[in-house]
């Protein structure tokens, strides 16, 4: 039976058993008999790649995302996915010398073209340890979100969750991200990823014993783990834990999943502050995060909501440089946002529990607020049922003022919906006007 591709609840790994960089490896390869036996039954892409270990709860689908019935050294073949559930994992041996562990709720896919071998990591984490060295005619790629990391004999492991990186343990290899036309070297000891800003780059950089993984940790030799350094190098300022605990303060860089669990473990009444460190200093948010307290992203600090992330604010948020906003950003009842630098709109922006006032006529104001110093440009969806301080430049998408208003409204693209908030000045170069009297409501 078919299912959807699209799946969150299951999470694949491909891992790789042999020694090498690990030295830890499981079991090892098949008896003669049965490679002789597995080359009758498989096609050539394919003898040579098999699940060779599994813990707890593994999934594998074919390439018509049928389920494959789970066995001892099962054979695979290009266009098979693979996932693990919590408390899984799962070990990939490509050709006993390229070999690949899945970490727990991962999600991964094999595509194999003569010898062009490519892993994509869709989900979670995956080791890979490449113990000799690629033949000219070879090609091994690791691809995860945006990012390729071209492969030739090396250890180390990939993330694809977010923040996306790559961690060399041993060797160099070659990270690509095609569509920023970036590429960055990345040596033992280092890890890499995307850095958004005015001039995207890949950020290459240290990282720690401590940042390695359980699941990699599983696979390392003791002599190999000593070789990355234990922390980082001491400075003359407290460390960020110490910091933050004595005084509220944090400093960048800071990943969207130490965000949110910043967020997730603050209080109501408490402020935080981000401030700008000596690297990049755009606070990106990709995934789902709420903000209940006072929270101050010091001058410098940039705040980006990814596609598809989404923020909710509760309490205050006073970003006093940039914010762009291409997910979801919402200024519940109650709520302020306050934006000291330019304020860029291109997904979904609402000042107001709109969904409150669906079944009312007119709207009720809410007690939410946003002060644009700079003004607001929107290319993407503005609702507002609240007040709005500064000037709103509409160039595309949909503006609706449902209740409240706005202090100077400019439209030279786009929608306007006057649906019963008020407008201080209004001037309109181009796009459309209606409103809930014309019969267009929301």
């Amino acid at each position: 039976m078919k299912r959807s591709s699209k799946i969150t609840a299951l999470l694949l790994a491909a891992a790789l058993l042999l020694a090498g960089c690990g030295g830890k490896a499981g079991d090892s390869g098949e008896s003669g008999e049965a490679n002789k036996k597995a080359g009758k039954e498989a096609s050539a892409d394919a003898t040579t790649m098999r699940l060779e270990k599994t813990v707890g709860e593994v999934a594998v689908w074919d390439e018509e995302e049928e389920n494959v019935e789970l066995q001892e050294k099962l054979p695979l073949y290009s266009g098979y996915q693979l996932f693990t559930r919590a408390e899984s994992f799962s070990w990939i041996n490509l050709d006993d010398t390229k070999l690949a562990k899945m970490d727990k709720e991962s999600a991964a896919s094999i595509q194999k073209e003569g010898k062009h071998l490519t892993l994509t990591a869709s989900q979670g984490s995956l080791f890979f340890n490449v113990t000799e060295p690629l033949a000219e005619d070879e090609t091994m790629e690791i691809e995860f979100g945006d990012m390729i990391v071209g492969i030739r004999g090396t250890c180390g492991w990939v993330s694809a969750a977010a923040p996306r990186a790559v961690y060399i343990l041993e060797g160099t290899v070659t990270c690509e991200i095609p569509d920023e036309n970036l590429s960055a070297q990345v040596s033992a000891g280092e890890m890499a990823y995307l850095v958004k800003s005015t001039e995207d780059r890949i950020q290459v950089e240290p990282f720690t014993r401590m940042d390695i993984p359980r699941f990699v940790l599983d696979e390392l030799d003791s002599e190999l783990v000593q070789s990355i350094p234990e922390s980082e190098p001491e400075t003359e300022s407290l460390p960020p834990e110490t910091e933050a605990a004595d005084t509220g303060v944090y400093t960048l860089p800071m990943s969207s999943a130490d965000f949110e669990e910043l967020m997730r473990n603050s209080q109501s009444d408490q402020t935080i502050t981000i401030r700008a460190g000596a690297g990049d200093n755009t606070l990106s948010v990709d995934g789902f995060t709420s903000i209940s307290g006072h929270l101050i992203l010091e001058e410098g600090v940039n705040l980006s909501i990814s596609e598809d992330a989404q923020l909710n604010i509760y309490g205050t948020l006073d970003v006093r440089s940039d914010l762009s906003n291409d997910g979801f950003l919402w200024i519940l009842d109650g709520a302020s946002l306050q934006v000291g630098g330019a304020f860029a709109n291109s997904g979904m922006l609402s000042n107001g529990e709109i969904e409150k006032g669906m079944d009312e006529t007119p709207v009720e104001t809410q007690n939410c607020r946003i002060v644009a110093a700079q003004g607001i440009e929107n290319t993407g969806y503005l609702e507002n049922a609240g007040s709005i301080e500064g000037s709103i430049t509409v160039n595309g998408g949909n503006i609706s003022l449902m209740a409240g208003n706005v202090d100077r409204l400019v439209l030279n693209d786009g929608l306007y919906i006057d649906d019963g908030g008020a407008v201080g000045e209004f001037t309109q170069n181009g796009g459309k006007t209606t409103s809930a009297e014309q019969g267009y409501r929301y």
